[in-house]
């Protein structure tokens, strides 16, 4: 693994013995990721667009109009990304690689100089980053896209969506934490501790576990965060789409 730092696995040479496993990785890596990525891209006339990577360019500056989707769609476009990292630990993919290459600097494009990144916020609601962690999927959607880049990592070698998620980390840090001047809180959606545990692994960083520990620990403590969050808010911040906020 060279310099990588991270745990002691040939992830290039995993092989799976059982056939039924087997066959279902080669239909993730054949059809699942290539659909999946036209979907996102909003390429497939029969599929509901999603706009998810289109929000990213948004934010990136590299397009114009407005946010679409929910206040958790930078989600998908991170899962997509641990997925295709993962298939390429198994098959070498030039086609793919390149894909998520190109979608990891317009992700870097997107993110905001102190490390905050997500696209609805961003866009729709600068003034509100933080404010509803019960229902705003902020943390949730941080963790997927840690966990994508530790994936990416791990199968590439490459550091660059590393950095923007080691960036986006050391956000979260100053943001959360037991200090006066910090938020005492913790996601509605628990994710954000697993990622930050495996970005640990990668980079023994121990900040990085001395988070993901605050927000386990915070969880379930009195008085209760949502509670207080919720009369600093006095109103809900979700965006009303499909559903009304629980």
């Amino acid at each position: 693994m060279n310099d990588r730092n991270v745990a002691e696995v040939d992830l290039h040479n995993l092989q799976v013995s059982d056939p039924l496993i087997g066959k279902c990785q080669q239909l993730v890596r054949e059809v699942a990721i290539p659909y999946q990525w036209e979907v996102l891209n909003d390429r497939d006339p029969e599929a509901i667009p999603s706009h998810a990577v289109e929000n990213f360019r948004l934010a990136a500056g590299r397009a114009r109009g407005e946010f679409h989707g929910t206040v958790f769609q930078d989600s998908d476009v991170a899962k997509w990304l641990e997925a295709a990292a993962w298939s390429l630990c198994q098959a070498p993919n030039p086609d793919l690689e390149k894909a998520a290459d190109e979608l990891i600097e317009l992700i870097a494009a997107a993110q905001c100089g102190g490390g905050y990144l997500n696209t609805y916020f961003i866009l729709n609601a600068p003034q509100e980053r933080w404010t509803n962690l019960a229902e705003c999927h902020e943390l949730y959607c941080a963790g997927h896209l840690i966990e994508a880049g530790v994936a990416f990592f791990q199968a590439t070698g490459k550091r660059r969506l590393l950095e923007v998620v080691c960036k986006l980390a050391d956000h979260l840090g100053t943001v959360f934490g037991p200090e006066r001047d910090q938020l005492h809180g913790y996601d509605g959606h628990p994710e954000i501790e697993l990622a930050l545990a495996r970005l640990y692994e990668a980079t023994k960083e121990q900040r990085y576990l001395t988070l993901a520990n605050y927000f386990v620990e915070q969880r379930g403590t009195e008085p209760h965060f949502y509670d207080i969050e919720y009369e600093k808010r006095q109103q809900y911040c979700v965006p009303q789409s499909d559903r009304t906020p629980g």
